[in-house]
């Protein structure tokens, strides 16, 4: 029996990101069974970036069920991350949790390449921001390997699974799963598949999540664009190396620099918060 997990950023029950989790887990197979969490029902501090959790043997001081989520994610097979938009965003839960990434890359090699799908809910078409981009981001983050991601539209709980090949979309996410990962949509970044992208000059692009470059290129027909070498900011190695080391180095680079970096900070301990300047006579 396989063992999914449905990770779902929503306060409501049987929101949309529910139903269709529910949808795409039964899609899966008949030998999976589903374990449904809503995040919003977890403790889940902000993170406070004091980077105790980069010590050996160490984990995150906050008292919360960060770690119960960990063992939930390392006894899974498979794993469904949902999450709303929310002011064209994810969900403030989902947030949470991308947050405590740097706790969380550091059980990466237990993580690494658990199959997981991501399902995203927006209202109307044209408002669903960046959302796709950022839950896609923090399951590459977590080392899952990403089979399949859609955005789903339903204002009402409900309506998600009702739209127009919603249905038939929600059961090939779930063949997904556990079988052939779909490839990267038009327009959307052949490395991590997001569909943000910065122009930086006339004729070049860059992904604002992976830093993948393309340029355009005229052929006989038509210009189009020409991608080049992948990013390989979501290799094992790399993660491993900014979130493991990286950070831990610059961990070590405070403390030699404690003195200095103090004094300029203290220069701005009493300054007033107004910013104004203080009236004459």
């Amino acid at each position: 029996m396989k063992r999914i997990l449905g990770l779902a950023a929503s306060q409501r029950k049987l929101a949309n990101g529910e139903i269709l989790t529910k949808e795409v887990a039964a899609a899966a197979g008949k030998d999976c069974e589903l374990e449904l969490l809503r995040l919003a029902d977890l403790k889940l501090e902000l993170c406070r970036g004091c980077y105790a959790c980069l010590k050996p043997g160490k984990q995150c001081p906050l008292d919360d069920d960060l770690y119960l989520l960990v063992e939930k994610i390392k006894a899974a097979d498979g794993i469904i991350l949902s999450a709303p938009c929310y002011a064209l965003g994810p969900a403030a839960v989902a947030k949470v949790l991308g947050d405590r990434i740097i706790a969380l890359a550091q059980m990466i090699d237990d993580f690494w390449g658990k199959p997981c799908v991501v399902i995203t809910t927006a209202g109307i078409k044209g408002w669903e921001g960046y959302t796709s981009s950022a839950m896609n981001t923090v399951a590459r983050f977590m080392g899952f390997d990403l089979k399949d991601s859609h955005m789903f539209m339903g204002a009402l709980p409900g309506e998600g699974i009702s739209g127009e090949g919603a249905l038939h979309r929600a059961r090939e996410m779930g063949q997904a799963l556990f079988g052939q990962a779909r490839q990267p949509g038009n327009g959307e970044c052949p490395t991590c598949w997001s569909d943000i992208w910065k122009f930086p000059q006339a004729g070049t692009a860059v992904c604002s999540i992976c830093g993948q470059t393309a340029y355009l290129a005229s052929g006989e027909n038509e210009i189009k664009w020409v991608y080049n070498e992948r990013s390989n900011m979501f290799g094992k190695e790399p993660l491993k190396h900014h979130f493991q080391e990286w950070l831990n180095g610059k961990v070590q680079e405070f403390i030699s620099r404690r003195k200095e970096l103090s004094a300029v900070r203290e220069r701005y301990k009493e300054m007033p918060l107004s910013g104004g300047a203080e009236k004459e006579g």
